[in-house]
């Protein structure tokens, strides 16, 4: 009877658990459903993103473009829109082989199909000048079409005659733009083509560097003809789209992951728009970039995003951009299906939209204009729709700053920037904007401290070193001392740790202290950074001496250094955000290669005749970390005076500390056993790999253990569904 009860009792709480789980899952799929159809708009903090308020509304959505005789009134695979300077709207309805001109509210006014004796054949791409004369990338016939504003056939553009071109070469044209001047950029075949008036071949524009190979020349160079067919062409990133502002300035989107998905190139083709970095073209052989490099924390910038909704990794595939009047660029990305806007420098404004069904989200967006008004027309393969968005209050706001800052209005722009703020505080594009508009009426230290709210270290350096400059000028006679009292200070701080040391190997030379008390070991370490192979010594001759709490004390203090770094380090030169720093991980990023370093030498070196004992190499390794704590300690106080572009100093006395470092263990490896320099390296490569097979086998049996732990849960579970 009572074990009835308790099992009744049983099923009724396995029941709310049950009702409660549905009830979790249920809230989560709709959160996510939720999600999906009304999703925010927001920036990126680096991977993260931050909400902001809405930037752009839904204003209209076209479906139709209404009844033209007997064409129909939907658009097929529409793959282009173009708005020209009178307003009107172009599109090429792909799939119905035709040019549909409308007014901006949506209303068509008429409907090309080109010249009867050689109609439109898939057109991609089309371009309208200020009369209206449009420029037809006809992708199915391998030509471009000009026709007038009244829709009759003016001119065509077929593949021009060039020894250039080799013989498989196919002429294409996707896209299309035509120069103030007159010339005829079309992508095909993954790049752009420039062409004259006369349909005569200007050359391929624009090329992204694809650098130099040493591997490659090397094949190219010993390589028979024959073997050389068979080498796979290493070709440029492929170009996608393509734009002009009013200013005549192309734009362009690539699928160049080095330099940056999207461009801006001049006259002669080069990129001014803001890069990720840059591709070499030369071999350097004695590259010792190692030596000054150093790991600065900073936002991480790229074009899109590199994961979708879901966390799952993309590359970014911008079909489109457009560019307003005020030089805003606007481009649409295919995995994510959202517009992303980034003003004149590339900084990113604002994210909106997302792959859905319902209105204002995309399917499988193909292109994107922008009307006089701002207002963005979002054209969808698949949905076979044009929808177009408002700018809001918020979004105008920031444009008008943008646009105020970069005329040089910098009191005007500082107010719109504030009332930014007002309406999101954590803006940080308003905190950027605000710095810059201190920086140009040299308000460095006011400069700063935007910088800092808006995670900027760049920014930051660069109204330090002026502020530095200011502070340096009003107080040059105070700062000359103050220099000279550093210097005579470190002086004399060498000179303490020279004697130091001298007396600690004379005191063992001498007296050879029966016991190694904390003070001798502690001296001894000190003695590591000046005579490290007599300090060495002196650890192997008194091995059963040793006392151990001096290396500990030694660890404790690497680790105590390493948090006082990140927390007084200069802001520009931190290598972690404080905000995201983590003590736990930061001791074991310090003290687990120290361990396992011990552990990993001492099985190499017993396998090889070594003389050293486990006790001795972790006394000696700790004695090597001795340069860590005398340059860290005083480093980050003086890194305040550092700025982001004296990182080359800093970071050799960095990397030159970490060289010191190894070089002690490399003497200690050699002095410890007696080994040849030959062996010794053979030791420390053999060390180093074990070190590795030591951190692999320890995350596989974590990995082991974690599915051991869900393999007897899910047991358990079992058994309980079956007793109850």
């Amino acid at each position: 009877m009572i074990m009835s009860k308790w099992h009744k009792k049983g099923n009724r709480i396995l029941a709310a658990l049950l009702i409660a789980v549905i009830f979790i899952l249920s809230a989560a799929i709709s959160e996510k459903q939720a999600f999906a159809a009304e999703s925010e708009d927001y920036i990126l903090d680096g991977t993260v993103r931050v909400p902001i308020p809405k930037t752009y509304v839904l204003k209209k959505v076209i479906n139709n473009i209404g009844s033209a005789g007997k064409e129909t009134g939907y658009l097929k695979k529409p793959g282009d829109i173009f708005i020209n300077s009178q307003g009107y709207i172009f599109i090429t309805d792909t799939g119905n082989n035709r040019i549909i001109k409308m007014t901006k509210e949506g209303t068509t006014l008429n409907i090309f199909k080109g010249p009867k004796q050689k109609p439109l054949n898939s057109p991609g791409g089309v371009f309208a000048d200020d009369d209206g004369n449009m420029y037809i990338a006809d992708t199915g016939n391998g030509r471009i079409v000009h026709l007038s504003a009244g829709g009759e056939f003016v001119e065509e553009f077929v593949k021009p005659d060039s020894n250039l071109f080799e013989s498989t070469f196919t002429f294409q044209p996707t896209k299309v733009c035509i120069s103030p001047t007159g010339y005829i950029y079309s992508i095909g075949n993954q790049s752009v083509m420039l062409m004259d008036a006369y349909n005569r071949f200007r050359g391929f524009w624009g090329q992204t560097n694809v650098g130099f190979n040493i591997v490659e020349a090397l094949v190219r160079k010993f390589a028979s003809n024959q073997q050389k067919k068979y080498i796979v062409k290493r070709n440029p990133a492929a170009f996608i789209n393509i734009a002009m502002d009013e200013q005549g300035m192309t734009y362009v989107t690539t699928a160049d992951a080095t330099e940056g998905e999207i461009k801006k190139l001049n006259s002669v083709g080069e990129n001014i728009y803001r890069k990720y970095g840059s591709v070499s073209n030369s071999l350097n052989l004695f590259n010792l970039d190692f030596l000054t490099k150093m790991n600065m924390t900073d936002k991480t910038f790229v074009y899109g995003e590199r994961f979708d909704d879901d966390g799952k990794p993309i590359k970014p595939y911008f079909v489109d951009l457009a560019v307003d009047k005020a030089g805003n660029v606007s481009a649409i990305e295919r995995n994510t299906c959202k517009i992303y806007q980034y003003d004149q420098e590339g900084n990113l404004l604002t994210v909106f939209g997302g792959k859905g069904d319902q209105k204002g989200s995309f399917d499988l967006p193909s292109s994107i204009a922008v009307d006089n008004d701002g207002n963005i027309y979002e054209l969808d393969m698949s949905k076979n729709n044009i929808q177009i968005f408002e700018p809001t209050d918020f979004i105008k706001l920031v444009h008008q700053a943008v646009k105020m800052y970069s005329e040089g209005n910098y009191d005007a722009a500082y107010n719109v920037w504030n009332k930014v703020l007002k309406i999101d505080e954590n803006y940080d594009m308003a905190h950027t904007g605000i710095a810059k508009t201190f920086y140009k009426q040299k308000r460095y230290k006011e400069s700063m401290q935007e910088y800092v709210y808006a995670n900027d270290r760049n920014g930051y350096s660069m109204a330090y070193t002026k502020y530095r400059h200011d502070i340096f000028r009003q107080y040059f006679g105070l700062i000359v001392l103050g220099i000279i009292s550093v210097i005579i200070f470190f002086s004399l701080a060498i000179k303490f740790l020279k004697k130091m040391a001298r007396n600690a190997l004379t005191e063992f030379r001498m007296l050879n202290p029966n016991r190694m008390r904390l003070a001798n070991l502690f001296k001894l370490s000190i003695a590591t950074l000046f005579h490290p192979i007599e300090a060495f010594d002196y650890v192997k001759s008194s091995r059963h001496k040793l006392n151990y709490m001096p290396s500990i004390i030694i660890l404790l203090l690497v680790v105590a250094v390493r948090i006082f770094y990140i927390y007084t380090v200069h802001y520009p030169l931190a290598d972690i955000d404080i905000k995201d720093a983590n003590i736990v991980l930061e001791v074991v990023k310090l003290i687990l290669p120290i361990i396992t370093w011990v552990v990993a030498s001492f099985a190499i070196t017993a396998i090889l005749d070594g003389e050293s004992t486990f006790g001795e190499i972790f006394v000696v390794t700790s004695f090597c970390m001795i340069p860590y704590l005398l340059i860290n300690i005083p480093l980050p106080v003086l890194s305040n005076v550092f700025a982001r572009s004296e990182s080359t100093l800093y970071g050799f006395i960095l990397n030159a500390t970490n060289i010191w470092i190894l070089i002690l263990i490399f003497l200690s490896v050699k002095n410890m056993n007696n080994f040849s320099i030959g062996k010794t390296i053979g030791v420390c490569i053999l060390s180093v790999a074990t070190m590795a097979l030591l951190w692999a086998i320890t995350l596989l049996i974590f990995v082991l253990v974690g599915e051991l732990y869900l393999f007897i849960l899910g047991l358990v579970r079992e058994v309980q569904m079956i007793l109850l």
